[in-house]
């Protein structure tokens, strides 16, 4: 079972705004559309993921790297 992605026009305009800006950093527009169902708890995750990610002292393309190697060893296809 897929679970359908949110139009954008009905996504909340805070995660429109998001949405803008994760696609002008060339991000995968999918993530927000899928989880934006949910705009309350998708907010409270990038709060808390986006400082991982983007801050820290490994740099953000090793850390992308760690996360598609262990998507590919759980065999996870997204």
């Amino acid at each position: 079972m897929r679970i359908p992605m949110v139009d954008r026009d009905k996504l909340d305009p805070e995660l429109q705004a998001m949405l803008a800006k994760w696609e002008a950093d060339e991000g995968d527009p999918n993530f927000v559309r899928t989880f934006g169902r949910l705009p309350g708890a998708l907010k409270r995750f990038i709060e808390f993921y986006s400082p991982l990610v983007r801050k820290g002292l490994v740099e953000h393309r090793t850390k992308e790297l760690v996360r598609l190697r262990l998507a590919r060893l759980n065999d996870c296809h997204y």
